[in-house]
Parts: structure tokens; sequence; C-alpha cells
């Protein structure tokens, strides 16, 4: 019971916090994200509220931690010390959970599940949450252009600009947990937004290491399972090429000397999408679709604005198979309304559009 008595005794303290969009609450929660993006930060920013005496925070990835003595003591040592709310970190079913009102539970893996919590999840930061940590620019323009550098990974924008692409290499290697992962990721980072099967990722992954096909697809699943990577389907085609994006635009420069802005421009638009709905799909004439919202988006940071409607028109004259009601023109400082066929189309800078 020595381990948990060291944990009892020790105060967290966040005092460099910034708010992020996401609160905690009392009861029972189970607080989902990928690695690095803020639990930790989130969660000892709530314990600030609590006396010291009151809770007991455990982490399972300390390796200082037994976690044989933490199964057979943990009942005993909240009665004990009548504590009122437990955080274990990193769970994973090992440790039977004590009956009290107020747990909350972190995990990397969106596949587990726990009866009876209700499930939040954490992203890394959005544009908005982005400029809360980035103070050192007044213009949205200007933030803009950082956050195209230093991504959405608080712990990155934080450092000093010129070490943010050894950063990001960094994180990379701690995200992806054995060397065939961090090549897929690499491979992944340099093919963001393109339309691409597993069998052609390994196809060209076998050309420099070896792999079998069962363990490619093993790593990605778990890839994708530690929301480190996302696919997007094509509308109403389940088997054709998806979309392959990752949780952090920023990674492709850091991990690749490819540059492909549109791309990356691409990746940041999905980025925000991720966050609020759950069905986001493709088409062969709009980047995304959203079915909920009857919504056709078009990421163009760069268009002539002469050419604009032209190109919007044509789309939607080919695109019979869905039904829009609005489209979106996410472009880099351009605006204008207009309608065609009854349909609203808006252009809107990104910056206005993932603050609105």
């Amino acid at each position: 019971m020595q381990d948990l008595e060291i944990l009892y005794e020790h105060e967290y303290k966040n005092l460099h916090f910034v708010d992020r969009k996401l609160r905690l609450g009392l009861g029972k929660i189970l607080l989902k994200g990928v690695k690095k993006s803020g639990k930790s930060s989130l969660i000892f920013d709530f314990l600030t509220q609590f006396s010291k005496k009151d809770y007991l925070y455990i982490d399972l990835e300390d390796v200082r931690i037994n976690k044989q003595i933490v199964l057979n003591s943990l009942e005993s040592f909240v009665l004990k010390h009548t504590i009122s709310l437990l955080v274990i970190e990193n769970y994973d079913h090992s440790i039977m959970l004590p009956n009290l009102e107020n747990i909350i539970l972190t995990s990397h893996k969106n596949s587990l599940h726990v009866e009876g919590f209700e499930e939040l999840k954490l992203y890394p930061l959005d544009f908005e949450e982005f400029i809360a940590f980035e103070r050192r620019y007044s213009s949205i323009e200007q933030i803009f252009n950082q956050f195209t550098k230093d991504g959405t990974f608080a712990s990155i924008v934080l450092r000093h600009e010129n070490e943010s692409a050894k950063a990001l290499q960094e994180l990379a290697r701690i995200l992806t947990y054995e060397t065939l992962e961090y090549h897929i990721f690499k491979k992944f980072a340099e093919l963001i937004g393109n339309k691409i099967s597993l069998f052609q990722v390994y196809n060209q992954l076998k050309n420099s290491m070896k792999v079998s096909k069962d363990k490619l697809y093993s790593s990605v699943n778990a890839l994708e399972d530690r929301s480190l990577i996302a696919f997007v389907p094509k509308l109403h085609f389940p088997n054709a090429n998806k979309k392959i994006f990752l949780i952090d635009f920023a990674f492709q420069s850091a991990l690749s000397f490819k540059k492909d802005f549109h791309k990356r421009f691409e990746n940041m638009i999905f980025c925000e999408l991720h966050k609020k709905y759950s069905e986001i799909f493709y088409s062969d004439y709009f980047d995304f679709y959203l079915p909920q919202e009857k919504l056709a988006i078009v990421s163009m940071p760069f268009l002539l604005h002469q050419t604009l409607q032209n190109k919007i028109e044509k789309a939607l004259n080919l695109s019979v198979d869905l039904e829009i009601q609005r489209v979106l023109i996410i472009s880099l400082g351009n605006e204008a309304q207009f309608q065609i066929k009854d349909i609203d189309c808006k252009l809107i800078p990104f910056w206005d559009w993932a603050l609105s």
C-alpha cells in the first residue's frame, strides 16, 4: 500500500494552464483523447478545486507503480482515507474500480468502454484554442500563419519556433509504439488528403522494409483506434479508396520534405470538422460532405475569384447523388456570397469559419 500512500501525499498543480473548450465535472467520466492532447493538464486544473486529502491520482503508465499492489489495495485505501474523487490515467481494465460516485478515467484508445461512464473526447487544439495559446502575434493572419507551422499539439505550440520540426519528430516517435507504426504514420504524413488503399501503402512500404499485409492492417487499425489517423469514406461507395488525414496536419512538413499546402489546408479543415461531426464523407466534386447539414465543403486556399462560380456551378451540375442545401468554400482571405440553383454558396476565410 506504500505506493498509494506516496501518490496520495502528492499535490497536483497546473500553474500555466490555458482554458480549453472541454471542461470536467463530477460523476463517472471516461476521458478519451490521443496522447499529448492535454488530458492530464485538464485533470490537474480540475484537481485544483479539491483539497489534497479528497482525491487520489494514479497513472498506470508510471513505471514506479506496481499494478498488483494497486489492484489488491485500492478499495480498502479509498475507504480508509474517505477519498471522494479517484483519477486513473491510462486505464486498461486491469484494475477493479472501487464503489465511488466520482471517478475520472483516461484512455488514448477509442475502443475502450466502461459501463456506466460518460465518455468525453479531448482533441488537440482547434484554431480557436490555438489563439489562446499563441500570444506572440496580434493579427489573425499572423496567428493563422503560425498555426500552419506549429499545428495543434499544445506542447509544440509552446516551444521556440526553430524547435518545432524536431519536437514534432520526437512526438511522432512517442505516439507510435513500434518501428512499423512510425513508418506507416510517416508515409501517411506524405499522403494526407489523398485517396488511397492500404494495399497501395503496403506496396510502397514493402520496398523499403520487411512487412506483412496482416501486420500492416493491424498497425493501421491501432493508429486509428488511438486517433492518430482518420479515414474519410466516399459517399455511397464504402468500398472506394478513402481519404487519409492525420490528427495534426503539421506532421507533414516535420516528417517529410514534401510540400503540398493544398492538402495540408484540407487536413486543417478536417481537424475542425472531426471534432463536431460523426459522419464526414467526400465525393468526386466536393472535398467534404456533411449529410446531417446537407452541406458540401470545398477547400480552396488560393483561387481566382472570377473562376469560382463557374467551378461550383459545374460541381453542382455533376453532383446529382448529393442532397445539397448549402456550399461552403473555405479559403485564405477571400469572402463572397452567391446563389446557384437556389443553393446558398459562401466563400469564407478559414479563420472566420473556424471561429464561427
